[in-house]
């Protein structure tokens, strides 16, 4: 339906609805303008009907009518690019941006006026995440993909997913053969599906061939694919065809069992409880049997479910942060959330309805929530101001001033704004789907937006924070990485199910018959002063060799009172990291647990790792012994290193640092510390030699590739002394904001503790393996597959750089991670690689973290059955005396290895960042801190034409240049990796984890001599 204007123009009812904006609207990067006519559309005159008129009237409307007429006539024969040049020329008064066509991750992409096809998609590559100097465990599975295998390519900003063929890694990019026959390239990408050995590497040698040398550059490979220099179709053949068979194949499956899979929900969902599936789990429950193959169903079988799973944008998730790589996890929404989706959508469009159909009824629940909302939105605002930047601003309030009232809201307001927190806090629906536009709407109706670039999930965002449904501080991050079954405290905090009072399951020590009192040993806790759960300790043992030494590391012991299947332990298996997340601190273990019973201290229990070493670092025996500590000596890392002038070398970063808000002053430590001077002779000999034999032990795992590294990284901490410290529901007019530092981490003084808990570590792991005790295992088995070339890599290019202090850059550590591969979590024992060690676990962490604890319950129900069979268990196969089969860790592992990542992504990844974006925010708009005026850009990928990716040399935060902002300085065909160019800030977004900034002047220009570029977090589709 068209509606005639007062003028010749023609709008839509689409258009006529839409909300008044500024003059101009700035156009994000990559975005097309469309002008929109003149005068605005919100001030003409709609009408669907002619109304009388004098004669005068009707004569000047006739003479106007008759000279638009005939400029019509004339315009209309003139060539179709003038008349859009002279259209173009009387509409210059505003623009509307459309969204673009290849969409950032987080963002919107366009599908209004182009159709979704392959050509044009973007598919996710994964982006180096390291753990400290563990290389860490936050990496995802893609560096196990090998030539042969077959992936589904996804983005979250395309419906279309698109099947490929791994051909191989040449030149440090990964190669990629496609179901539309077409090749592009990457570093690694995300997916959620993979058939491995899919095809022979025999038959991928034809495509191969046709593939540039080895030693084209990237700028020169993407010239090539441009004009078309792609391995031909004909040459392809095999691989299409068997790709298609696959797609066919499933096809056929999805259509046999539709009924079932379209209605999946019905047979999965839970009333009210969320649920996590793998991929196989749910294949269990909705297909026959007969699609298996000796108890495994094939693999086009499991993707017709997945595809299926796919289709529905409320019911099921894919866990994409934190995949498994034998099947990512599904999160499937209970229906009770379902209903508050479909409530919200019939809600929204009958108010929409309405509108278009220009009937007035009575107010609507739609409008008394509008209403209540701006009256909400107007009182936050005289305190705090909006912002374009994912959260609103700082408290203007110069005293504190009475909390108002909190806003009674009613049911369906309740429902509504769960619905505005399904989409903008936990980013439920993918960007292509219909539900984000009903968010959209919501903040359209409420007509206090008209300065944001698009009514996206980051406004609505700033909307919650705005009527007082969570504070202005919170972080984004604990919405998007959801524990399973463990729900978001709004305002901070988690909250587990309630399984009673925890105290109770506590009960008696069941190894205090074994235990050994360690009487004339002095156990050294160093850690922090800050640190509440001390669970590690480490003493030395003279032998009557004078070359050998005990070392024993004393690890807290909650296992032996804490049994494996008790509310306990449930609780402790949801949040199986202690979170150390600034303003939302969340023990793994209750602190009356944890703190008070089995943090060690004088005459507490502990479970004690010991190894027999000799002055060379070689180790010659091992056990583990339950004990009892009486000397425990509390100490920091630095006070330690002090005292037996140890001096770390790491590398040089730089001490930059920044706070806002007031900093409080250290808190007293909550034990009694030891200072240097307080050492007698005897202790200091005793620390001096312990961390000699470290460093020894340290050498030989050196000489077997492990590769010694700390990447400082700027950290943000949150101070909350401050504020006023109460329970609360309602955050509007929160008085005052927390204060923030930011400054780059560093270790302790000494490396004595990680070597030491290294060790205890290699120890647990090879007394486990020796007695057949299934335990979670830390392996690397593609480093192993590829040890010759990691010890090559790290020998020549590594360590120089270390011993130099200057830190890897991205494409160094990426390569490093292509030969490593990632970590796993298995029963069976393996090699890892970058720490040296023959098999390794985890052990020296029960309070602080799960994988510990299943570690302990596994080692003491050894240690009691060998003292119920009075012989030793080594070379022992049965499980049957264990808390855990070997089967039912296969089960459980993957699922804790889902929570390890989750924890760890939310403490040292997004959830860190967004606290040092909120300080930059505060800093930059609204002058809290001083920062600098213009930034050092490094260019460290470019994404085609849409984008260039870089770091700033503020805290190393990464950032984006988009065409729109070159400011004529340059343009994106000069970019290249390595340029260095002087910016200033466009937006900050600490909603969407994403730094904009402009263009001021080139600095420094790259080598034309650069062969490889590193990628970014997204690699553009190569197109013939």
């Amino acid at each position: 339906m068209m509606l005639q204007a007062s003028r010749t123009s023609y709008i839509c009812w689409r258009c006529a609805t839409q909300r008044a904006t500024s003059a101009v609207v700035v156009p994000r990067s990559g975005t097309r303008l469309l002008p929109r006519a003149n005068p605005p559309l919100w001030g003409r005159a709609l009408a669907t009907v002619q109304h009388p008129a004098s004669s005068r009237e009707f004569s000047d409307a006739q003479l106007r009518a008759q000279e638009e007429e005939e400029e019509e006539e004339r315009r209309s024969k003139l060539p179709i690019r003038e008349r859009l040049r002279i259209w173009d020329e009387e509409n210059q008064d505003e623009t509307k941006a459309i969204l673009a066509d290849y969409a950032d991750s987080g963002e919107l992409s366009n599908t209004i006026t182009r159709p979704q096809n392959v050509t044009m998609a973007t598919f996710e590559v994964t982006s180096p995440l390291f753990d400290g100097d563990e290389l860490g465990d936050l990496r995802s599975e893609d560096a196990n993909i090998k030539p042969g295998d077959m992936v589904e390519l996804s983005s979250d900003g395309s419906r279309r997913p698109m099947l490929a063929i791994c051909l191989g890694r040449f030149n440090g990019y990964e190669h990629y053969y496609t179901s539309s026959g077409k090749w592009f390239t990457g570093l690694g990408v995300r997916t959620l599906f993979v058939v491995q050995r899919f095809v022979e590497p025999a038959e991928l040698e034809p495509v191969i061939n046709e593939l540039p040398s080895s030693a084209t550059p990237l700028e020169a490979m993407n010239a090539l694919q441009d004009l078309g220099h792609n391995p031909s179709r004909a040459t392809g053949a095999t691989l299409l065809r068997k790709m298609l068979q696959f797609s066919q194949d499933a096809e056929a499956i999805y259509q046999a069992n539709a009924g079932t899979l379209d209605a999946s929900s019905a047979f999965i969902g839970d009333p009210v409880k969320h649920r996590y599936l793998t991929l196989h789990e749910i294949a269990e429950l909705l297909l026959p049997e007969s699609y298996q193959k000796d108890g495994k169903f094939e693999p086009h079988a499991l993707y017709a479910v997945h595809r299926a799973l796919l289709l529905d944008e409320v019911f099921f998730r894919p866990l994409r942060q934190t995949g498994h790589k034998r099947s990512y996890l599904f999160e499937v929404s209970p229906l009770s959330e379902v209903r508050i989706v479909q409530r919200a959508e019939m809600l929204v469009r009958g108010y929409m309805g309405r509108l278009v159909s220009g009937q007035e009824p009575a107010p609507s629940v739609v409008d008394n929530f509008i209403k209540d909302a701006r009256k909400l939105i107007d009182q936050s605002r005289e305190t705090r101001q909006w912002t374009k930047s994912g959260i609103i601003g700082p408290s203007k309030a110069n005293a504190p001033a009475p909390a108002p009232t909190a806003h009674q809201w009613s049911a369906t307001d309740i429902q509504l704004l769960r619905f505005i927190e399904l989409w903008a806090c936990y980013q439920k629906f993918p960007s292509y789907s219909r539900l984000q536009c009903y968010g959209s709407a919501i903040l359209k109706a409420l007509d206090r937006y008209r300065d944001a670039d698009t009514l996206s999930a980051s406004t609505g965002w700033t909307f919650l924070q705005e009527v007082g449904w969570i504070p202005s501080w919170e972080i984004p991050a604990r919405y998007s990485i959801r524990f399973p079954g463990v729900e978001i405290k709004r305002g901070g905090g988690y909250v587990r199910p309630h399984f009673g009072n925890l105290d109770r399951h506590v009960k008696s020590d069941i190894l205090a018959p074994m235990r050994k009192t360690w009487e004339g040993v002095t156990a050294y806790c160093i850690d922090s002063e800050s640190t509440m759960d001390i669970d590690d300790a480490v003493s030395l043992e003279r032998t009557s060799d004078p070359n050998q030494f005990w070392m024993h590391i004393h690890v807290a012991d909650p296992a032996s009172s804490i049994r494996a299947q008790t509310p306990v332990a449930k609780y402790a298996e949801l949040i199986p990291e202690t979170i150390y997340l600034p303003g939302h601190f969340e023990r793994m273990l209750p602190s009356s647990i944890s703190q008070e019973r089995f943090s060690l201290a004088p005459d507490r229990r502990c479970l004690t790792f010991s190894t027999l070493v000799d002055n060379d670092g070689a180790i010659l025996e091992h056990k583990i012994t339950p004990g009892i500590l009486k000397d425990v000596v509390y100490m920091t890392g630095e006070d330690v290193a002090t005292a037996i002038e140890d001096n770390r070398e790491d590398p040089v970063v730089g001490g930059a640092e920044m706070s806002l808000g007031p900093i409080p002053s250290p808190k007293p430590a909550p034990r009694r510390m030891t200072r240097p001077g307080d050492l007698n002779s005897h202790q200091k000999d005793e620390l001096a030699l312990l961390s000699k034999l470290g460093k020894a032990i340290q050498a030989q795992r050196l000489s077997r590739g492990a590769t010694p590294f700390f990447q400082p990284r700027p950290e943000a901490q949150a101070y909350f002394d401050h504020l006023p410290q109460h329970e609360r529901d309602n955050f509007l007019g929160s008085p005052g904001d927390p204060a923030i530092r930011i400054a780059y981490s560093h270790r302790s003084g000494t490396d004595l503790v990680e070597n030491a808990m290294r060790l205890a570590g290699e120890t647990a792991a090879q007394w486990c393996h020796e007695r057949g005790i299934p335990i979670p295992f830390r392996t690397q088995p593609h480093a192993m597959q590829n040890a010759a070339l990691v010890q090559q890599y790290t020998r020549d290019v590594f360590y120089p750089l270390l011993h130099a202090g200057i830190r890897p850059d991205e494409h160094q550590w990426r390569q490093l991670r292509a030969l490593i591969g990632s970590d796993e979590i298995t029963t069976t024992a393996g090699p890892h690689f970058t720490l040296g060690v023959s098999m390794y676990t985890k052990a020296t962490s029960p309070l602080r973290r799960f994988s510990d604890l299943i570690v302990h319950w596994q080692i003491e129900a050894a240690l009691l059955e060998e003292q119920r069979r009075g012989a030793s268990l080594v070379g022992n196969k049965d499980d049957s005396f264990l808390p855990f089969s070997r089967e039912q860790l296969d089960r459980m592992l993957p699922m804790i290895r889902v929570r390890e990542k989750q924890a760890r992504a939310l403490t040292r990844a997004d959830g860190g960042d967004q606290w040092i974006l909120q300080a930059l925010v505060r800093a930059w708009r609204f002058g809290e801190a001083e920062i600098p005026e213009t930034f050092r850009f490094h260019v460290v990928h470019v994404h085609g034409k849409r984008s260039c990716m870089g770091r700033l040399d503020w805290f190393e935060r990464p950032a984006i240049l988009r065409p729109d902002a070159l400011n004529n300085v340059l343009k994106m065909v000069d970019i290249r990796v390595g340029d260095v160019y002087e910016v200033k800030l466009k937006n900050v977004n600490v909603h969407a984890n994403q730094i904009l900034v402009e263009a001021l002047r080139v600095l420094e220009k790259s080598g034309d001599d650069l062969a490889v570029a590193p990628e970014g977090d997204k690699t553009e589709m190569l197109r013939a």
